[in-house]
């Protein structure tokens, strides 16, 4: 490039640029002569031929820490043609090779930013001038998790309620979709459990612009018809029937297979093997918030009920997450929780995938998941300094369901397989031989014969012991109706969290097994009645689970650390054994 070029490039750039500059009050002659001319004489600006005929330039200045693009102007009777296209990915290549992150700015309201959204670049703000763009580095991709044959990986997230211009969600949105752009390789579909956007207006057409900016604009990076998106029905975008009938209008694209007045609003998708079933757990018709149809849902599981992974999403939790219940406004109703959990666990469903309350949550029941993830942009938490915006990346195969929770940096923050590798209980041990420690998922198995009827006061399994501090943990049988509890109390001086389980009949033989998993949070202390029983989360109140607990070395058995008159067993012939194992 020499200094002929200038004067024609000055003239391309006057061209095509103009009238955007015009419109946000920064174009003088002068001043595009002067702007240019900066970027011309800097390091790094290059001729753009096409036939050997100049048509353009672009500016790839490589610093110490990041790369720029500027200056990337064409004939105008070229937009549109893919030569754009092709460049940015020639340039995009070499970036990768410096694994550097790129950088550039676009001004705002320009159509250009869709282009840079397409190929990895993140709005990181925005003034009323310029938009700030950021492509991160190709290092620092994140390893998605695979099948293990045959299967599907993707990814599920939910609760950004962007839509809005400007507004605080929309960055923090574009952080975790950063994070889901590093992905390597990329999802082969992506589920998206609700309140996409802020929603909550009277008015149709606010709401339409609210849905068209997320499309359009946050979510421009994906290419829907190499990456399909679906989405569950939420409190912030289908909250009357106005709002219900423009969902419709906007995703026009979603199967109208729903029950009698849900079409488009409920519905199933099936991917080979994979059943995906989406239900609208507000319904206007049905009663609004908290309300889900359960007859077609079960009418559909049966209907594919030769599908060899089934998972069910909607925006409401069945059970209550962290603690925070409430039917109808955040959790599902009880005339139709009980009865929903028993068409999911009689037909053989893997998962129900639901959002609405602020945090990552794990429970099982009776062996079927609800997986919790609301973390995709809403800027506050439930509760604060435990939970943190995410997006969840998931692979399901014939040995289960794998996942990875990441965070807006990228870092992998919980993960789990699904379900656990116990062994046969004639290979457990004795508590001292189990080697049950930190960040190992334990496993007990408590038999015997429980005391008489009458028996209230709290009845000691198993205790762990510290000198000089209340035991950490406490598993036993508490209350006149004998009912399985566990007490973590990891924290010397602060209050313990309880965890709840059947009550054991009195005066008869039991068996019971625990599973304590550290990476399952509040979700990850289960029980079973049988070896051969379905899992089920004891209930708590608490948005911390097993995680916390650095497991003593000395046990308490059929009484509390106090000794035989510290909550003694009350029952006969308590016997305990475990294993323990280190997970995936």
């Amino acid at each position: 490039m020499t200094e002929d070029d200038f004067e024609p490039l000055l003239a391309i750039r006057t061209d095509v640029m103009r009238e955007h500059l015009e419109r946000v009050g920064r174009y003088t002659p002068e001043r595009s002569r002067r702007m240019f001319r900066g970027h011309f004489d800097e390091p790094g600006t290059r001729l753009i031929l096409q036939d050997g005929v100049r048509v353009g330039c672009v500016g790839f200045r490589e610093h110490e820490q990041e790369i720029r693009i500027d200056s990337f102007y064409l004939e105008r009777r070229l937009h549109g043609s893919g030569l754009g296209t092709t460049i940015l990915k020639a340039l995009l290549a070499e970036a990768d090779a410096t694994g550097l992150p790129v950088r550039l700015e676009v001004l705002t309201g320009s159509k250009a930013d869709r282009l840079y959204l397409r190929h990895g670049f993140v709005k990181v703000r925005e003034d009323a001038i310029e938009g700030f763009y950021e492509r991160p580095a190709a290092g620092q991709s994140i390893p998605a998790l695979m099948p293990r044959g045959p299967g599907h990986q993707f990814v599920f997230y939910g609760d950004a309620c962007s839509g809005v211009p400007g507004a605080p969600h929309e960055r923090t949105f574009a952080g975790i979709n950063a994070s889901v752009r590093r992905l390597v390789p990329s999802p082969e579909f992506i589920l998206f459990l609700g309140d996409e956007i802020a929603g909550y207006t009277a008015d149709a057409d606010a709401l339409r612009q609210q849905w068209r900016h997320w499309l359009d604009q946050e979510m421009a990076w994906l290419d829907r018809r190499a990456t399909p998106m679906w989405h569950t029905t939420s409190n912030h975008a289908t909250y009357d029937v106005m709002s219900e009938q423009v969902f419709r209008e906007i995703h026009a694209h979603l199967p109208r297979n729903g029950p009698v007045g849900q079409e488009g609003l409920s519905y199933w998708i099936r991917r080979g093997d994979l059943l995906l079933v989406f239900v609208h757990t507000l319904w206007t018709g049905l009663g609004g918030e908290g309300h889900v149809e359960t007859d077609w849902l079960r009418a559909v599981l049966n209907q594919h009920a030769d599908a060899r992974h089934k998972v069910v999403a909607g925006h409401h939790p069945i059970h209550p997450v962290n603690g925070f219940s409430g039917p109808y406004q955040r959790d599902v109703g009880p005339e139709h929780a009980n009865i929903f959990w028993d068409v999911l666990s009689a037909n053989g469903v893997l998962a129900y995938l639901c959002g609405h309350i602020l945090a990552f949550d794990i429970q099982v029941h009776r062996g079927v998941l609800q997986i919790c993830t609301a973390g995709a942009g809403t800027a506050h938490r439930m509760p604060e300094g435990i939970e943190y915006l995410h997006a969840v990346q998931a692979a399901i195969d014939g040995d289960g369901l794998r996942y990875q929770v990441f965070d807006a940096s990228g870092q992998v923050r919980e993960s789990l397989s699904w379900p656990p590798s116990v062994p046969t209980v004639d290979r457990w041990t004795s508590l001292q031989d189990a080697g049950i420690a930190r960040d190992r998922i334990a496993t007990f198995r408590f038999t015997g014969q429980t005391a008489d009827a009458g028996a209230s006061s709290a009845q000691t399994f198993l205790a762990a012991c510290r000198p000089g501090v209340r035991a950490p943990v406490w598993i036993g049988l508490s209350g006149p109706s004998q009912r399985l509890t566990v007490i973590l109390e990891p924290e010397p001086g602060r209050s313990p969290h309880y965890w709840l389980g059947p009550s054991i009949a009195a005066d008869a033989p039991f068996d019971i097994q625990l599973l304590v998993h550290p990476g399952m949070g509040p979700g990850g202390l289960l029980y079973r009645l049988a070896a051969d029983a379905p899992w089920t989360s004891l209930s708590a109140a608490s948005a911390w689970g097993a995680e916390r607990l650095d497991w003593p070395e000395l046990w308490s058995v059929g009484h509390g650390p106090g000794g035989p008159g510290d909550r003694a067993f009350l029952g006969r012939n308590l016997a305990i054994s475990a294993t323990a194992d280190k997970g995936p």
